[in-house]
């Protein structure tokens, strides 16, 4: 999870340094794809955070259950 988080972090710096006036001029022509693709990347890494958190919280409700036999 430490790793997402941190991608995430990265991704969103590198965002918002590639929409910045000069760093749209040092990307070149190929700005748009670059923000692109670092836009679906964010979200990509936003959407894994989310479902690793629920799968998380599901985990801790499954552990409350309590366990028993089958004949019983």
């Amino acid at each position: 999870m430490v790793r997402t988080v941190f991608t995430l972090v990265l991704t969103v710096a590198a965002l918002g340094l590639a929409i910045t006036p000069r760093g749209l001029a040092l990307l070149g022509s190929n700005a748009k794809v670059l923000v692109a693709a670092l836009t679906l990347l964010g979200i990509l890494q936003a959407v894994r955070l989310a479902s690793v958190r629920q799968a998380k919280r599901r985990e801790d409700l499954l552990k409350k259950i309590p366990k028993r036999p089958l004949g019983i």
